[in-house]
């Protein structure tokens, strides 16, 4: 189950992640330390020649739809940067005190990480740094975000759990047959897109009706591909990144509920909590 970290805490274990990255490199700027070479510390503290990153998402300062959004930044750039395989090291902070970090592989032109989730209603700062080895580079502007505030009509409830699939698909199906989903030839992809995320929401946020045991916050979300919208019937185990297909021909004039595995999903897949407003949708 995805860990938590709390806005009053100290720092937790460090993860390392080999994320699913993209863009453009900018334009080179200062020779790097030698890997292994003895570095001299800039009036910053760094020892390592090249630009701070640059924080890219959530825009600083905002209220995110998730309690775990996808931080992304440019990457730092230095005339041998391209080549030394750099690593990123990942602060996020609340209150002023470090809740988590991570070593984050560096991506082409842009990284993002995505942390354990937060708590609701709260505030934190993150900032990441270019690592070679025992080098540092400078730390970018630290950028905020604050989490969405606690549902309050019909969930999440009820300790956390692991939810099996049998029961994913109970819940899924039944929120689909009380709320007379249009997911036929005369829907919109926006409308099946939002359906699956109501019902995803509801397995992972927890719910007074449609979930009331507890909520599991491992049943995710993924998108059709790269550069392709949301899917609009597959739900996924966020660890283990299994995925079910569970409506053939949705879309169609006749879409049948009878799901297949898809097996486990490449890394490149990308992978998401559904929004916590989508519990406010719910069927009542």
């Amino acid at each position: 189950m995805m860990r938590t970290f709390s806005k009053a805490g100290v720092p937790l274990a460090a993860a390392v992640l080999m994320a699913a990255c993209s863009g453009t490199p900018g334009t080179p700027t200062s020779p790097s330390a030698a890997a292994g070479g003895a570095a001299t510390a800039a009036p910053d503290g760094s020892t390592l020649k090249v630009s701070a990153p640059v924080p890219l998402a959530p825009e600083n300062g905002t209220r995110t739809d998730t309690l775990a959004p996808v931080l992304s930044w440019q990457n730092s750039t230095g005339r041998f940067a391209g080549g030394l395989g750099l690593t990123y090291e990942l602060e996020v902070s609340a209150g002023g005190a470090v809740v988590f970090a991570a070593t984050v592989a560096e991506g082409g032109g842009t990284t993002q990480f995505t942390p354990p989730e937060g708590e609701y209603d709260a505030t934190y700062a993150w900032r990441v740094r270019a690592r070679l080895e025992n080098t540092f580079g400078p730390w970018s502007q630290a950028y905020s975000f604050t989490t969405p505030e606690q549902p309050t009509a019909g969930g999440p409830v009820g300790p956390p759990r692991t939810i099996g699939f049998n029961e994913a698909y109970d819940i899924v199906y039944n929120i689909y047959q009380a709320g007379r989903f249009n997911i036929g030839s005369r829907s919109t992809r926006e409308e099946r897109n939002l359906y699956l995320e109501i019902a995803v929401a509801a397995l992972h946020y927890g719910h007074g009706r449609w979930n009331p045991r507890g909520p599991d916050s491992n049943w995710c979300i993924k998108n059709g591909g790269p550069g392709r919208p949301q899917s609009d019937d597959v739900i996924v185990r966020c660890d283990t990144r299994d995925a079910w297909d569970l409506i053939g021909g949705i879309g169609g004039p006749s879409p049948v509920w009878d799901y297949h595995y898809l097996g486990r999903l490449p890394g490149g897949q990308a992978v998401y909590p559904p929004s916590v407003n989508a519990l406010g949708l719910l069927p009542q």
